[in-house]
């Protein structure tokens, strides 16, 4: 899945696209120009070293002129209706700094609902899912998440809900151990040691969300532009 972002608010990245870029959501392809090259690569241009287009299918295609309502209905239909189902899930947005990952993600509380970002939305829809599934088969869950944010070159683990944590549930005297990394010979690298608080409403996992927000924020300015945030929601089903 791609969405196209262009440096400095570029808007119109559809199939007109720019001199080096077009983008068909339509056919989910992205075709990639020589900029060098204008139009048409000939054969000419092409012993001259002018490469010919590059074309690259993704599962979709959204370009700016596209809705946060529009990418959330594509990317967590399927990924929340699975993990409700029982099976692991994951969304991740990644690439160059500036150019709304972060919105995207996260959208805008000051607007409409069709401003709310991927998390939000994934919190609203998962919690209705597991109302309708408890309602038809009398299932018990139990939903726990974590942050924990990766930063600077030495990616160092921060637990971002570590002091909530210590006030909500036991967890001894003393400051939290902190979260490490631990090879398992079946399931490979495993996160250790963060904290999993409950949530069992999409409100309290929304709360702990915006609390994982506000810490990172309350990091060095240069550390929290180099880090990403790892926000986990752990869906148990008894």
């Amino acid at each position: 899945m791609l969405k196209i972002c262009m440096p400095g608010g570029g808007q119109g990245q559809g199939e007109q696209g720019s001199s080096f870029l077009s983008a068909d959501p339509r056919k989910k392809q992205v075709t990639v120009f020589d900029p060098s090259a204008s139009g048409y690569v000939t054969s000419a241009n092409r012993k001259a070293g002018t490469s010919a287009p590059k074309i690259f299918a993704f599962d979709s295609v959204f370009t700016p002129d596209d809705s946060l309502t529009e990418l959330c209905a594509s990317s967590l239909t399927d990924t929340v209706q699975s993990v409700v189902a029982g099976a692991d899930g994951c969304l991740f947005t990644y690439g160059y700094s500036r150019l709304g990952k972060t919105y995207t993600m996260l959208g805008t509380d000051r607007g409409p609902p069709s401003q709310l970002g991927v998390m939000p939305c994934a919190l609203a829809w998962l919690f209705r899912l597991i109302t309708e599934q408890r309602e038809r088969t009398g299932a018990r869950f139990s939903v726990r998440v974590s942050a924990v944010q990766l930063s600077g070159r030495e990616e160092k683990l921060h637990d971002l809900l570590a002091d909530i944590g210590q006030g909500a549930e036991a967890r001894g005297v003393g400051a939290a151990p902190s979260v490490y990394l631990r090879e398992d010979p079946i399931s490979g690298t495993q996160l250790e040691n963060q904290s999993e608080l409950r949530a069992p409403t999409a409100e309290k996992a929304a709360f702990y969300l915006d609390a994982a927000l506000a810490a990172r924020a309350a990091a060095d300015e240069e550390e929290c532009r180099s880090s990403h945030l790892l926000f986990t929601v752990n869906v148990y089903q008894y």
